[in-house]
This record gives C-alpha cells, sequence and structure tokens, in this order.
C-alpha cells in the first residue's frame, strides 16, 4: 500500500475515531476555545486597559473565553475604579461562583442585593449559606425576598420546603412541594424530593409510594433516583426489591461503578446509607438534578454554577463532582477538570472512572508520562480491569506506536472477559493499528469481528470497505458498506469523502466528483477531502478547477508529505506524474 493510501486512511482514523475508547463508554471529552484570551488581552494591555471601560472589557472578553483567573483580575481592577457599579457587580458574583469561589459570591451577593434587592442569583446563594448553616427560617426569608421567575417556583420552592423540613415543619414541607402539581414540568422533582423529604422524616409509608411515583415517571433511567429508592429498599430490608432496580438501571449502563457498587452491597445484605441526610443536601440534590438537565441542553455556563453551590452544600457529592469535571473540559478547562477528579477520593466507586479521565485529559496536554502512571496505578489497583489498557492504546495510537498500541489491546481484551457487542470499539482499534502495521489479515479479522459485534457500525463500515477498496478486494461487498456507513451517516464528510474516493480508485470519476463535492460541502476546511476533490476534477477534465482545490489544500497546512505531493500535482497534474506516483494516489 502506497504512502498516500496510508495518509488517506490516517486521515479517516483520526476524524472517525472515538478521542478515547474509554471516554467514549464512560465520559464525555469535547473541545474548546482556550487561549484565545491571552493575545487579546495581551495587546489590549499595550494599549492601557487600566481603565474603567478597559478593564471592564478586558474582563468581559477573557470571561467568554473561559479563562477565569484573567477575567477576575481585571473586573477586580473594574470593581476598585467603581466599587457600587451594579452590573460589575454582578458579573463579578457570577464568575466567582463559576470557579467556585463561594465565600467571596456571598460577599459580593450581599453587596448586590442593596443595589437590587430581589435579584434572584444573589438571594439563591444566600439561602443556600443560611441553609448550609442551619438557619431555616432566614434561608425562607431570602427565597421569598427574591423576584417571581423559573427560578422562584423550582428552586425556591425547593429550597423552602427543606428548610421547613429542617424545622421538622412536614405540614409546610410538603405544601411547598404541592404547589408543583399540575405542572408536568415540575412533577418529576415534586416525586422525588417528596420521597427524600418524607425519608428524611421518617415517614417510611409515605417515601415508599413517592420514591415508585419517582421511580415510575423517570422510567427507571435516573441514577440518583435509583441510588435513592435503592437504599431505602436496603434498609427496609427489600433485598430483592432493591437488586431488581439496580439490574434494571444496568441494562442502560452495564458498567456503571455505582451499580456495580450497589449491587455488591445487595449480595452482602449491606444496607446503604440515606444519600440526603440534611436540608442542605437535599437542594444540593434538587441544583444537581437542574444542572444535569441543563448540561443536556446546551446550558453548560449556567449548569457550572449549579454544580458550584451544589458542592458548596455537599461537598460530599462525587455524582455532582464529575459532572461538574466533565463540563469543564467540554469549556477546555483542562486542568480545573483534572483538579475535580482529582477530588474524588479514593474510595468512591467514581475513583476509577474519575482517574482514568484524568489520564486521558492528562494526554491531551501532552503530559504522556503522567498520564502513563496514572494508568499504570490504576492498572495496579484493579489488574482484571481493562479500561486502563484500553486507554493506553488510545495513547499509543493517537502518537502512531501503533505496535505498543496493538499489545494494550490485546492486554484489554484479555480482561474483558466473554465477547460481547460492547466490546466491538477494541476489536476496531487494535484493527486499524494491525491495518496500519501492514499486518492486513490480522487487521481484517479484527474489523469483520468488529462489524458484527457493532451491528455494522459506520466507523467499522467505512473502515473496513475503504480498505478493502484500496486492495481491490470483495469489491462489490466493499462498497455496499461504504453506501451503508454514508446511509447512516450521511451528513459526515469524512464518510462521504469515503465514498467518493473509492469510485475515483475504481476509475468511477464522474460518481467521484459528485461525491467528494459533497464531501467538500460538508467539511470544507479539511486538506484531504479538497486534494481528493480536486484530483477527481482532474480525471474528468476540470482541470482549472482542479488546481483550484489543490491550492485550497495547499492553503489549509496539510501534514508535510501531503504538501510535497499536491504541490507537485499542482505543477504538473496527475498525467504528466511518474506511474508510480499516479498509482499511489
Amino acid at each position: 500500500m502506497g504512502n498516500t493510501t496510508l495518509k488517506s486512511l490516517t486521515h479517516r482514523v483520526k476524524a472517525f475515531f472515538p478521542a478515547s475508547l474509554v471516554a467514549t463508554s464512560l465520559l464525555i471529552t469535547a473541545t474548546g476555545i482556550s487561549g484565545c484570551a491571552a493575545g487579546f488581552l495581551n495587546a489590549s494591555s499595550a494599549r492601557n486597559t487600566d481603565t474603567l471601560f478597559g478593564n471592564y472589557l478586558a474582563g468581559r472578553y477573557a470571561g467568554l473565553q473561559r479563562e477565569l483567573d484573567t477575567a477576575a483580575k481585571f473586573l477586580d481592577r473594574a470593581l476598585d475604579k467603581d466599587p457600587g457599579n451594579p452590573v460589575l457587580i454582578e458579573r463579578t458574583f457570577l464568575l466567582a461562583v463559576t470557579a467556585g469561589d463561594i465565600k467571596r459570591s456571598i460577599s459580593l451577593a450581599n453587596d448586590i442585593i442593596l443595589v437590587e434587592p430581589k435579584d434572584r442569583n444573589a438571594r439563591l446563594l444566600l439561602s443556600l449559606e443560611h441553609l448550609k448553616h442551619s438557619q431555616y427560617d432566614q434561608a425562607i426569608t431570602q427565597i421569598e425576598s427574591a423576584a417571581d421567575g423559573p427560578f422562584t417556583a423550582l428552586i425556591g420552592s425547593l429550597t423552602k420546603a427543606w428548610a421547613s423540613a429542617g424545622e421538622g415543619n412536614a405540614k409546610a414541607a410538603f405544601a411547598a412541594l404541592d404547589t408543583f402539581k399540575g405542572r408536568r414540568a415540575f412533577e418529576l422533582f415534586r416525586a422525588y424530593h417528596d420521597a427524600l423529604i418524607a425519608d428524611y422524616l421518617g415517614d417510611d409509608k409515605r417515601a415508599a409510594a413517592s420514591f415508585a411515583e419517582a421511580l415510575k415517571s423517570s422510567g427507571g433511567g435516573s441514577l440518583r433516583i435509583v441510588q435513592s429508592y435503592g437504599r431505602f429498599l436496603e434498609r427496609a430490608g427489600k433485598w430483592d426489591d432493591a437488586q431488581s432496580i439496580y439490574q434494571q438501571y444496568a441494562l442502560l449502563s452495564p458498567d456503571h461503578p455505582i451499580m456495580k457498587a450497589a449491587l455488591e452491597r445487595v449480595a452482602d445484605k449491606t444496607p446503604g446509607s440515606r444519600i440526603v441526610t440534611t436540608p442542605a443536601k437535599g437542594v444540593a440534590e434538587a441544583l444537581y438534578s437542574l444542572a444535569n438537565a441543563l448540561a443536556q441542553d446546551n446550558g453548560l455556563d449556567v449548569s457550572i454554577v449549579y454544580l458550584q453551590m451544589a458542592l458548596y452544600l455537599n461537598d460530599d457529592f462525587d455524582v455532582a463532582r464529575t459532572l461538574l469535571a466533565d463540563l469543564l473540559d467540554r469549556v477546555d478547562r483542562i486542568e480545573d477538570s483534572i483538579a475535580a477528579f482529582n477530588e474524588i477520593d479514593e474510595s468512591s466507586p467514581l475513583y476509577v472512572t474519575a482517574q482514568l479521565q484524568v489520564a486521558l485529559s492528562l494526554d491531551r496536554l501532552d503530559r504522556v508520562d503522567e498520564a502513563m502512571r496514572v494508568l499504570k496505578d490504576i492498572a495496579k489497583r484493579e489488574p482484571e480491569n481493562a479500561d486502563p489498557y484500553i486507554a493506553r492504546g488510545d495513547i499509543q495510537r493517537s502518537r502512531e506506536n501503533f505496535a505498543q498500541a496493538v499489545v494494550e489491546y490485546g492486554e484489554a481484551i484479555k480482561r474483558a472477559g466473554p465477547i460481547e457487542p460492547r466490546h466491538w470499539s477494541i476489536y476496531y482499534a487494535r484493527g486499524v493499528c494491525y491495518e496500519r502495521l501492514g499486518e492486513w489479515p490480522l487487521a481484517e479479522k479484527d474489523l469483520q469481528l468488529a462489524d458484527t459485534l457493532s451491528g455494522g457500525h459506520p466507523l467499522v463500515l467505512n473502515y473496513l470497505g475503504y480498505s478493502w477498496v484500496e486492495k481491490k478486494l470483495n469489491l462489490e461487498e466493499a462498497m455496499k458498506m461504504i453506501r451503508k456507513a454514508v446511509a447512516r451517516r450521511p451528513n459526515d464528510g469524512f464518510i462521504v469523502d469515503s465514498l467518493g474516493w473509492a469510485h475515483f480508485r475504481l476509475g468511477e470519476y464522474g460518481d467521484a466528483v459528485k461525491h467528494l463535492e459533497k464531501a467538500v460541502e460538508l467539511q470544507p476546511e479539511d486538506p484531504t477531502i479538497n486534494d481528493h476533490l480536486g484530483d477527481a476534477y482532474w480525471r474528468v477534465g476540470r482541470k482549472t478547477e482542479a488546481r483550484f482545490q489543490w491550492q485550497r489544500a495547499i492553503d489549509m497546512k496539510p501534514e508535510e508529505t501531503d504538501l510535497v505531493r499536491i504541490r507537485s500535482k499542482l505543477e504538473t497534474g496527475l498525467s504528466a506524474m511518474p506511474a508510480k506516483d499516479a498509482a499511489a494516489l
């Protein structure tokens, strides 16, 4: 297989491969936009930002880039120049909460209500502060002083309910929750917190009914409801019922460490403690639920604010801390994400999952030796766990150390147990590495197994089908696979490119142009796809357009070996190239 073919396949691996097989199955990875503010702020400082307006703009810009330390520095300077400015105080307040600096946030909240007495965010935080210190009447006063709105309707009412429960006033607590009746959006919150408050107050009959209602309303898919209800059943000695709801949740997430720990408790008949033991933790639960819901709906920044508040109320809240760390990673605050994951205690069921993510984040920061040390520690702690070996394989693969990646994936397979559909990605990963090493029979075997296990995942269909086309093997089946991959992901420019390039390799240049034009439309900034389209244009006689596409590919800064090859085509075209070079296209 020629170098160009290998580069083309590498392009597909980078485009399609999950950032990490472990991250894909357990946690979520993402990209971000950090680092942008530094250049702006350096340039701004040269023009003297040390004015009220200059500091405000610089702070706001840094905040938008989520460079919180820099933003805080500039907003503090602005506040020094105008201490009573309500806009500055509000923005600095939200920044402090986002950064988890709750002590400063409380001070700023008191400043805010001097000029804006009904400010919802300030009143919420002050209410939480009173709740944390068991000052329940003052917590209720703060909530009742806030302006009406969605916040007051949901978190405000839940805070009043929990504060009333803290005072031992069950009637007032449940009355506050009853305001949600008939409001479908809040019904699940009502049922769940009705159960938690009843459990907290020792009303087992009401708790049992409300937990059952909450479980039914959630469809069994809420981790916290399953956890809380399951532990309630454990304490009541209803082991079979507890096991049943844990097993139902495990069907949705077979490897979830919290469910594994719960099922171990059931097997040993050692009941877990209550999830919520104080009103403060009850409201933390509400804040976490809201943050989790918003995180699924592109409300990342608001989610982070609510999670910081939740962790202030309950610092032993690993599920919330894990979500916070994940969201920080999503917004490219990688160092902060690592710090949050590292706060999860070794005794927590989530510890190993958190450390796996720490390793992957360290790898993203090019701190590979540290990442490998973390993974080595996990493997030593849990020698039968496949996940650290999968992560080690991912890291080696991403650095094109394919031989070592094969070794790591092999170790993972040894520990993964009987082959199941969920293991498809390990075989896919190893198959890709074998292909890159020129070990095609081994690669083909793994890729075919991955295809079977995954039920025809588009990544597998595309890679195996494309490889067959490159080798002129099983051409009819190969094209079916690639077309199926395109049908399943019609808006994936890289997969559409594979179909177009497969037509090109088969000499079907008109069909190649049609699909490659679509691929460029879907993925306009990829140099490989633009290069492919240039080749197809040349073969159908559209030579001016071909040179335009090749120049575009060059402008997109491809890898050095590709750059040399594309420049050669730009000068001489395809037909004038030596036969061995043309064959490598």
